[in-house]
């Protein structure tokens, strides 16, 4: 009787120090791609615009930014991990918070090369709306993409949709962006 107890119990601890290594394994082992040091074999529009990297300060917090002014497009070219979530913050350059103006319209989609899906948008318009002066943390699911050779695109414009196009000061920053494993 006492060997099958010890026998269970030996079964047990092993069973769970199996859970508690694929447990630690799978957090620890998150996969992250960084999109601003391959900007450079990003493709880019429109030719000749403006796709600068620089650290920017918005609200006493400073990320690494992908600096550009609407409207334009990044492109990455990209195989998403299975269980991705994009992670990006959007803002606008502090110095044109008080400038007149209606903001920065940022959006991201996915496209397979026959279909395109939208997957974000956010209007960030800190002239009209004070609330817009930080960074706006966003995260998207790319699980449904999970070991898919995909477009992973960056859009900005100038103004909200349905809106006249105004491009006083629109000075947009794509934030850290990043695929990480959750």
């Amino acid at each position: 009787m006492q060997g099958n107890r010890a026998v269970i119990a030996v079964v047990v601890a092993i069973v769970l120090l199996a859970g508690v290594w694929l447990f630690l394994k799978r957090s620890t082992g998150a996969q992250s791609i960084q999109l601003i040091p391959v900007l450079a074999s990003a493709e880019k529009r429109p030719e000749g615009g403006t796709f600068e990297i620089v650290d920017a300060e918005v609200s006493g917090e400073t990320k690494q930014a992908i600096y550009t002014v609407p409207p334009t497009r990044i492109t990455y070219k990209v195989r998403i991990p299975n269980d991705a979530w994009l992670r990006v913050a959007v803002a606008t350059r502090p110095d044109s918070w008080t400038q007149e103006g209606d903001g920065v319209l940022f959006l991201v989609g996915v496209s397979d090369g026959t279909r395109y899906d939208p997957l974000f948008e956010q209007h960030v318009n800190p002239f009209g709306n004070q609330g817009d002066r930080k960074w706006v943390q966003v995260w998207v699911d790319l699980s449904a993409y999970g070991s898919e050779d995909v477009e992973l695109i960056f859009n900005t414009r100038s103004s909200a949709e349905g809106k006249p196009t105004d491009t006083q000061n629109d000075h947009a920053l794509w934030g850290a962006p990043e695929i990480i494993v959750r």
